[in-house]
């Protein structure tokens, strides 16, 4: 104790002396007279001792590895220390200096805007090998930026969440130095790239780094300035009490621009939404670019007059509802070239018509909250980033660095020229079309899902190619799929449910381990129990929690109710447990209970505001899970709508999810349509094994299984209200192993064919047929059996593994058990051949029925796919040939995998023709 406070006198005394010189501990020359005076009586003061600490430990640990490592990554640490060193500077001027108006803050932040150019200059030009240290770095900087928080309204997240912000955006680049090897998309190949130096100091420079801001800065803010800087009312105006300067030659780049507008926030005009792809169609025909405007010289400041951003035309007839939400919560619109080095496109709602025409190769573009909106950048840009928007629109000609879409919902991007780079991170849903000079750009991706990449056709004006999906798991498993439609491929996941009600289940620990063996990607928890969430963290598995029936009228009467929900159960877990859901109650709207009921959307909507007060409002969605009680009518699923009842509550929550991008969770089970029709054929409709099929006599459309018809019976319900663009989520869905003995359909073998049938259909992204190509995310019921549950046997009995962590049957959900597609080969000639072929007199209905189930079942259909070998003749019947026979020949040549609803038969007729290859085998 006596030595540390030794060495805590000694370091204060060190701190005097250099005052006393006119220098401070950093070595950066004093700013003058008045700042020398602050430091005389705050040196001394436990937030800037605190903070001498900080840079000590933290900033240290970074200078270490990186004089180890030398040259790029030397250099733009030592500006990291110099920023941190000038930070300091300013905490020590805040004690003694009157709380600035806006512009205050602007003129107070200049000398770390000038450490912070120094640093971006770094990054700009050619390429360097160690780009990702340098963005690392940069990026993580704007963390600096917690000092101008000036409280609520002033568009900044509270000073701890900003830090956390800040190091996910450089998080993205630092991954790329950790991970080796990580994944690189190259539009024509994909190819493993592996960091070039294998030196150790890069991993414990990224180490350190980090450290720097979690916990060091972040930590240090939560013990001195959790609600922000603290001002000394009797103290001197920033003007008089003048900042540190630095001999940084570089002009000094703004902090964003919520720090230096002094205008209130305004309402932009909304115009009618468009599809992105319509709108880019319309723009590369040359068509729309007559009517936008131009960036003109006086939107070339951080002071404009025009702050609503660019319209053109008049306003909407719905003018009234669209402003409501025509402005951000976190600022007004912008659209402004500040410091005429970067350009900034914030909040912008329903603008198709933004454009940026004067720009050069060393101005960079970032994009910031943006919804429904297009922006097209003329001419070559260093640099653009796309943050937190939703269905943005970015078309450009050439970028000299990179595109970067990060913390993004539904964006597009077009390169009509050559981008080195576009990287895709913690963003679900992007569209990247490419032109033939982009065509060796590298994608890089992490976090991120149902990513679509896009090259030209053979002619000028021709559609796209099929396009490129990039599906991951984690950050570097990868599957390439290609999908006949852009507009409709995605990713689904395969979940589970968690049930606990049970006195003989294993502990959290070894469920967890048990579910990394598998490809269980989430799990879905009927509470928050936290020893669960906490044996989930750092695996990376998606974590749904929910607040039950009970809490429902709690979290309804009081936000401050629902805030201490967020903070007893989201906030301590929080990134390194992975929770993407919150549902609110289950099955709570067709339970008949309306004093719950009433109370259900604004249990969600205070679960909502405070999420979005924690800046987790964008990462973590709110829903609630419906049965299938809440459609009046579901056959055909053409005709599926909700009960009348309900369609008053049903519009308003519809409402409220739609304008936060959450799914409607619903629970459909062919299991209880078998029980109601205990038929044999409709047992086979219930567990995907081959039958004739039943077609909707509303559209024509056939269905070969319940699952898709109760789900697309959803869908219909949701368009008949125009909600068509929510998603669906499955929250349950299984089949029992067991049941009482009047109980019909309950057994191991239907269990093993429904779950184990779901899960290939899943996986081969067929979909449903009012949602083709789009598999819905889907969470089995359930992971264990629950021995404590009410009701009969069957209810506990539907558990996927049992409570010592074996499979209670086998459904390929084992990582080294994956079933892989097939890829038809010729073989090698025997003497006996057989094909299965369909049967003269098969209608097309049936036979149409035999191609989804085959090529649904893990085989490769591609060469029935336009432009594939077996394409032409292109029937119904040539078509289904080919996918009965390549089923029949990878599913062991039974005589029953060439049954198909007796409408195949085996052949000895080699049907092979020209270059479309019969796989055969001996009969």
């Amino acid at each position: 104790m006596e030595a540390k406070l030794i060495e805590r006198l000694e370091s204060a005394v060190t701190r005097l002396e250099s005052l006393s010189s006119g220098f401070h501990s950093g070595g950066l020359p004093r700013g003058g007279g008045d700042a020398a005076f602050s430091g005389i009586d705050a040196v001394a003061d436990p937030s800037i001792v605190a903070f001498d600490d900080l840079m000590t430990q933290y900033v240290g640990a970074v200078l270490r590895p990186a004089e180890k490592i030398g040259g790029l990554v030397l250099e733009v640490t030592k500006v990291l220390q110099e920023a941190f060193a000038v930070q300091k500077e300013l905490l020590i001027m805040i004690k003694h200096t009157q709380k600035p108006d806006p512009a205050g803050v602007f003129e107070f932040l200049k000398p770390l805007n000038e450490v912070m150019s120094k640093a971006t200059a770094m990054t700009e030009g050619k390429r360097s090998d160690f780009f990702n240290h340098l963005k690392a770095a940069v990026d993580s900087l704007s963390a600096l930026a917690w000092i101008a928080f000036t409280g609520k309204g002033c568009g900044m997240s509270m000073p701890v969440a900003h830090v956390e912000e800040s190091w996910q955006m450089a998080e993205f680049y630092s991954n790329k130095v950790f991970l080796n090897p990580h994944a690189v998309i190259h539009a024509r190949r994909l190819v493993l790239v592996e960091y070039r130096n294998k030196d150790s100091n890069h991993v414990e420079w990224i180490k350190a780094l980090k450290e720097l801001y979690l916990p060091g800065l972040r930590d240090y803010i939560k013990n001195f300035y959790p609600l922000g800087p603290v001002w000394n009312p009797t103290g001197k105006p920033v003007a008089q009490s003048k900042a540190p300067t630095t001999s940084a030659p570089a002009p000094p780049v703004p902090p964003p621009a919520f720090l230096i507008s002094s205008e209130p926030p305004q309402a932009s005009s909304s115009k009618p939404k468009d599809g992105m792809s319509a709108v880019f169609q319309q723009i590369n025909t040359g068509n729309v670019t007559a009517g936008l405007r131009k960036v003109t010289d006086d939107m070339k400041t951080k002071n404009r007059t025009d702050r609503t951003g660019i319209v053109g035309g008049g306003t909407s007839e719905k003018e009234s509802r669209a402003g409501s939400h025509a402005t951000s919560k976190a600022g007004p619109p912008k659209f402004e070239l500040q410091m005429g080095r970067k350009w900034v496109v914030e909040n912008q709602i329903g603008k198709k018509d933004l454009v940026i025409g004067d720009c050069d190769a060393k101005q960079s573009v970032y994009i910031y909250g943006c919804k429904d909106s297009v922006l097209q950048v003329q001419g070559k840009i260093n640099n653009i980033t796309v943050d937190k928007c939703t269905k943005m629109g970015v078309l450009f000609k050439d970028v000299v660095a990179a595109c970067e879409m990060v913390n993004c919902n539904g964006v597009e991007v077009q390169c009509q020229g050559s981008a080195p780079t576009i990287s895709v991170d913690n963003t679900s849903g992007c569209q990247i079309y490419l032109s033939k000079e982009s065509l060796e750009t590298s994608i890089s991706t992490a976090k991120s899902s149902e990513i679509n990449i896009m090259v030209p056709g053979a002619e000028p004006d021709g559609d796209w190619l099929p396009t490129l999906e990039l599906r991951l798991i984690g950050n570097l498993d990868f599957q390439i799929v290609f999908t006949s439609s852009p507009s409709i491929a995605s990713q689904s996941f395969i979940g589970v449910n968690y049930g606990q009600v049970a006195d003989n289940l294993p502990p959290p620990e070894a469920t967890a381990k048990l579910l990394q063996s598998t490809t269980i990607g989430k799990v879905r928890l009927y509470g928050a129990d936290p020893a669960i969430i906490k044996a989930l963290a750092n695996s990376g598995i998606g974590i749904v929690i929910g607040a039950a029936n009970g809490d429902i009228p709690n979290l309804a009467s009081d936000p401050n109710s629902a805030t201490q929900w967020i903070n007893a159960n989201v906030l301590p877990f929080y990134p390194a447990s992975n929770i993407t859901l919150i549902t609110v109650g289950n099955e709570v709207v067709t339970s008949g209970d309306q004093g719950l009921i009433s109370q259900l959307l604004p249990a969600m909507q205070n679960v909502q505001n405070a999420l979005n007060a924690a800046s987790l409002g964008g990462k973590i969605k709110v829903s609630t899970v419906h049965s299938m009680a809440l459609l009046t009518q579901s056959d055909p699923p053409s005709s599926g709508s909700f009960d009348p009842k309900l369609r008053d509550t049903l519009k308003q929550m519809l409402a409220f999810q739609k304008d936060n991008g959450s799914p409607l969770a619903i629970n459909p089970y062919p299991f209880f349509a078998y029980q109601s029709d205990p038929r044999p054929e409709t047992l086979k409709f219930c567990l995907f094994q081959p039958n004739s099929g039943r077609v909707d006599s509303g559209n024509g459309k056939l269905y070969t299984n319940m699952f898709d018809a109760q789900v697309d019976a959803v869908h219909s319900a949701l368009s008949s209200m125009g909600f068509q663009d929510i998603g669906i989520v499955v929250a349950e869905t299984g089949w029992p192993t067991h049941g009482d003995s009047n109980e019909v359909g309950p057994s191991v073998d239907n269990a093993k064919a429904y779950n184990g049938n779901l899960i290939t259909h899943l996986r081969s992204l067929v979909g449903t047929p009012l949602m083709p190509g789009k598999s819905v995310d889907t969470y089995i019921f359930a992971l264990y059996d629950e021995d404590l549950k009410p009701g009969p046997t069957s209810e506990r009995s539907f558990g996927l593994f049992k409570t010592d962590l074996t499979a209670t049957y086998d459904v390929g959900l084992d990582k080294t058990s994956q079933k892989t597609p097939v890829t038809p080969v010729t073989p090698a000639p025997t003497t006996a051949q057989g094909w299965c072929v369909p049967k003269s007199g098969a209608s097309d209905a049936q036979l149409q029925a035999n191609i989804d189930y085959a090529c649904s079942h893990g085989i490769d259909c591609g060469p029935i796919q336009a432009g594939g070998a077996c394409f032409e003749p292109n029937t119904v019947a040539s078509h289904a040939a080919y996918a009965m026979n390549l089923y029949y020949q990878t599913q062991g040549k039974n005589p029953w995998n060439c049954d198909f609803s007796q409408t195949a038969t085996l052949t000895s007729q080699n049907p092979s023709y020209n270059a479309c290859t019969y796989p055969g085998g001996s009969t």
